[in-house]
């Protein structure tokens, strides 16, 4: 006859796959901080630039449009 041995099957306990997801969720979270503190500086620095360009477009189309009022046109006038 033959004799049943206890076979040692190679697998993972559910300890150890509970901590492994634990530390991958650590990891998912911590790395998701970091990129919305990088997105949210982006956004900052992105809405300061427009807001800088669009007081360089006003004050530029004050300046011709100022120029552009103050000349009187001489039509046929001699000075």
């Amino acid at each position: 006859m033959k004799k049943i041995s206890k076979v040692n099957k190679g697998g993972f306990t559910l300890i150890e796959i509970m901590l492994v997801v634990a530390i991958l969720v650590i990891l998912a979270s911590l790395s998701y901080i970091s990129v919305s503190d990088s997105l949210n500086r982006h956004r900052n620095t992105q809405a300061a630039a427009e807001s800088k360009f669009r007081t360089q477009i006003s004050a530029e189309s004050d300046y011709i449009r100022h120029s552009m009022l103050s000349r009187t046109p001489s039509y046929g006038a001699s000075t």
